[in-house]
């Protein structure tokens, strides 16, 4: 193996498994008081406090914060906001890298109109929750199941809606297409996607062709073997088939996803969610998924640039599929 390809590697790798979001106050409720070095450089109008922006007040005022523990024992933290109304229907909001449970709920909020309590979790290596490796997906489906297999457990619940953006969007469609018995134990009858990669390997691939030096630009495509080699070896972690067209598997029957993204997304490609929405309605024989494609071109931000179209479009859609 090429030292120096192994070196890079290895330095990508640590990079990303960085706990960003260092603990400045640790509290008991699990609301640790967070500094996020990048979210403070990061001072795109567009991209600045998107809750605010969505009139959310109440944030940092949940009902309840929780910690459960997820299928490795890990420490997860979670957040819940119960709908004014009496309800026992259910949305999980499911957070991206380098991201928390307060940072989703921008995404999840217009949906309480239509009944829905919110229950948001911080993924293992993020937030208040425990630390691991960044796995884009494979571990965090655990910590997804155990937040919903805790809040069957915790509340009656007549349905579930997952919204997942960006690394959440893919663990909820890495979930909706491997565990149907959770699927129907928890009644989950939809899902949103907003801003989905397609392929972990492919992800990684376009990460490291943009951030590898130029003296190491022909090896590449060794250097991401050998991140795929050192998760699995290392990490136990196979992500060599954690792609959509590999899970997806013909005449399955899932439950329907809407898939948004901006179609000048530099972080993940907007062709993913519409790829993904064919292939789906393909292999399922059905006309249940939908896409739509903004033309924005911030990673997430849709709802942000085109706030009414996308609320009118997402509400339509878990109308025609809630209970």
């Amino acid at each position: 193996m090429n030292i120096e390809n192994s070196m890079f590697a290895k330095a990508m790798i640590s990079m990303w498994n960085s706990h960003f979001a260092r603990t400045v106050y640790k509290r008991e409720d699990g609301k640790d008081i967070k500094i996020n070095i990048i979210d403070m450089f990061n001072w795109n109008p567009t991209n600045f406090d998107s809750n605010k922006k969505m009139g959310i007040k109440e944030v940092k005022n949940p009902t309840a914060s929780i910690f459960l523990s997820s299928k490795d024992n890990l420490k997860i933290a979670a957040s819940i906001w119960l709908n004014p109304k009496p309800t026992k229907k259910w949305i999980v909001g499911i957070h991206g890298y380098n991201s928390t449970r307060f940072d989703v709920l921008y995404l999840t909020w217009h949906y309480r109109e239509l009944g829905y309590n919110i229950i948001t979790f911080d993924f293992r290596n993020h937030g208040a929750s425990g630390i691991d490796i960044v796995s884009w997906g494979y571990k965090e489906k655990w910590d997804l199941m155990a937040v919903i297999n805790w809040l069957i457990k915790s509340y009656s619940v007549q349905e579930i809606g997952l919204v997942g953006t960006s690394m959440g969007a893919f663990t909820m469609n890495y979930f909706i297409l491997s565990e149907p018995e959770l699927i129907k134990k928890a009644n989950i009858k939809w899902g949103i996607s907003d801003s989905s990669y397609m392929s972990v390997p492919e992800l990684l691939k376009k990460m490291v062709f943009s951030n590898a030096p130029k003296i190491l630009g022909g090896y590449a495509k060794e250097t991401l073997k050998t991140m795929l080699k050192i998760y699995k070896q290392e990490y136990n972690v196979d992500l060599t088939r954690l792609d959509f067209i590999s899970l997806i598997k013909p005449d399955d029957k899932h439950p329907p996803i809407l898939y948004l993204h901006n179609r000048y997304d530099r972080i993940t490609n907007s062709m993913d969610s519409f790829r993904m929405c064919n292939i789906k309605n393909s292999m399922e024989n059905s006309e249940e998924n939908e896409v739509k494609i903004f033309d924005g071109k911030h990673h997430t931000k849709a709802i942000i640039e085109d706030q009414e179209i996308y609320k009118e479009i997402t509400l339509k859609f878990v109308k025609k599929h809630q209970k």
